[in-house]
């Protein structure tokens, strides 16, 4: 048989690149389940708690746990600060760049403020020009749910705010104290996704905590096959053709 003319020979150096390598390979590739394995709890936690009670935000509950609030429906009173309208920069959506709206909202009978995410805008031709944001004035009931800020966007210069008119800010990230001081309130620690959406301009970017699990199963996969492939080609190069004699 083919097996039966070779033999295995292993060099020390040789053998001990592959060893930590082929570890490697598995290593990384089970970190991608544990990572696929995480994503898939928080977004089962998340559609747990889509069938828990609507919570009626006010000032009783507001500084609940963050912990125990997100996900969660909510529905809320207050009015819109109309003058201190955010732009959130560099968010992606369904692959396009673009930005959030967001505006804070002034909760009923509290001194709280909650962010307001309106929806996503994709990018406008250039920088300089305004996306056109409806005011909404008055006393208002809306509903949506609760979330963590959006993933910090990339910060371009030293500075966070940008001022674009008298009633429009362009952020690259979110920061609770950096709020608190430019909106001069006690700003919530998370924000609301307004579900329905008010403004038909722009679009629901609501999603799950944590998408994408697949993708690290995917990854996974191919770590593993990369330490097959290792293996195998480390088996071929140290077999040696056994002696007649």
């Amino acid at each position: 048989m083919f097996f039966n003319n070779y033999k295995l020979k292993f060099s020390l150096f040789p053998t001990l690149v592959f060893i930590i390598t082929f570890c490697g390979f598995i290593i990384l590739g089970f970190w991608q389940i544990d990572r696929a394995d995480q994503k898939n709890d928080l977004n089962t936690n998340y559609a747990d708690r889509q069938q828990d009670a609507t919570i009626v935000l006010n000032k009783y509950n507001a500084l609940d746990e963050k912990s125990s609030l997100l996900w969660r429906k909510v529905t809320f009173e207050g009015s819109l600060i109309n003058n201190q309208n955010i732009i959130l920069d560099n968010q992606i959506f369904n692959q396009i760049p673009g930005f959030n709206i967001i505006t804070p909202f002034k909760i009923k009978g509290s001194d709280y403020v909650v962010l307001v995410n309106r929806g996503w805008h994709p990018n406008l031709k250039n920088r300089e020009m305004l996306p056109n944001i409806n005011e909404i004035v008055g006393k208002q009931s809306l509903q949506g749910h609760i979330a963590d800020f959006p993933v910090s966007g990339i910060k371009l210069g030293k500075n966070n705010i940008e001022t674009l008119n008298s009633k429009i800010f362009r952020f690259q990230r979110l920061d609770v104290s950096e709020l608190n001081y430019f909106l001069s309130a006690n700003v919530l620690p998370y924000m609301i996704y307004l579900d329905p959406i008010v403004d038909k301009e722009l679009y629901g970017n609501f999603k799950l905590p944590a998408p994408d699990s697949q993708k690290n199963y995917g990854y996974a996969f191919q770590w593993f096959a990369f330490a097959i492939t290792l293996l195998i080609i480390f088996i071929r190069l140290s077999m040696t053709r056994k002696s007649n004699g």
